[in-house]
């Protein structure tokens, strides 16, 4: 009964039992005149002591009337009993219907439960990496501003990372602290990787350090830093900078497990004699294993807060 059910089409049996209950109202007039008449018909042939018992034998004549004509088309009885059939499957279908939607709606309703509770979870997971993500960021403003390195109001400090590994041509920003909002927000978040004295470090020998008293918009400037960076395969970066720097000092992070680099860390001052370059090898050399660490780790979760569309 149940495959049958599930393949009659799901409009068919409503339709039916619809119909079949139309007919059986009209069967059901055309079967009661049908047995009244056979009823009288079978009375003319019995005795008035018989007749007597009017109850009892109604009631018999009723059962021959309707048993020995089941199979008569010529009589309602058949097309009674196949509407009756019909309807009665139909009803039969309708709670096969509540009971398989009672199934579904327990089902649902587990699944909405189950979908809640990963929504939940997976929100409390992004909150959680996103923390991290942050903490991040305070440990190494933490450890790469420590006094030792001079670091003050006119300096700023950016980690850029390697963008991919089979993309040896730009390094991505992961991190970046300035005093001033303005050198903190501003900057290119993706540059060449052969620009400047970041690219000087990072395709060389992993160090780099340039400054210069002339303003960095003046012509002077320009000049010396395209000398110091033209024994190292490098270019001037191209277009304005968003911070007015005159000392720049560049190292290369390498990774803890692999030793491939993997980042690499520029500050800068607007002001020489600020900076104070043992300080800060002094503090990369120290905390070189945390601060790899830390790159790393950043990096990952930077591809995922702050997709890069390059990549």
């Amino acid at each position: 009964m149940v495959k049958l059910l599930k393949r009659i089409p799901p409009f068919v049996v409503p339709c039916l039992e619809v119909i079949s209950t139309g007919l059986i109202v009209i069967l059901s007039v055309v079967f009661s005149i049908w047995l009244t008449d056979e009823i009288t018909a079978s009375k003319l042939g019995i005795s008035q002591q018989e007749q007597d018992l009017k109850e009892l034998l109604t009631l018999d004549f009723a059962y021959s009337a309707i048993f020995d004509n089941i199979r008569n088309f010529s009589t309602p009885v058949p097309y009674l009993l196949i509407f009756i059939f019909i309807s009665t499957f139909g009803r039969v279908e309708s709670f096969f219907n509540r009971y398989q939607y009672g199934k579904y709606g327990i089902l649902q309703s587990k699944n909405m439960a189950t979908e809640k509770f990963l929504r939940k979870e997976t929100q409390s997971h992004a909150d959680t990496k996103s923390s991290y993500f942050d903490a991040l960021a305070d440990t190494l403003k933490y450890i790469l501003t420590n006094e030792v390195t001079g670091f003050d109001h006119r300096c700023r400090v950016t980690v850029y990372r390697k963008q991919h590994d089979d993309d040896e041509h730009f390094l991505r920003q992961i991190f970046r602290h300035s005093p001033v909002l303005l050198h903190e927000q501003n900057g290119r978040f993706r540059i060449p990787s052969n620009q400047g004295v970041v690219g000087a470090a990072w395709l060389n020998h992993g160090v780099k350090e340039f400054s210069s008293e002339h303003p960095p918009d003046s012509e002077e400037f320009r000049n010396e830093m395209n000398a110091a960076l033209q024994n190292e395969g490098c270019t001037h970066p191209e277009g304005p900078l968003s911070m007015a720097s005159k000392h720049y000092y560049a190292r290369a992070l390498r990774d803890n497990e692999g030793g491939q680099r993997i980042g690499i860390v520029v500050y800068e001052s607007t002001e020489t004699g600020v900076l104070k370059v043992a300080g800060i090898d002094q503090v990369l050399d120290g905390e070189s294993l945390d601060v790899a660490r830390f790159v790393r780790l950043r990096g990952i979760l930077h591809s995922e807060f702050n997709p890069d569309p390059e990549e």
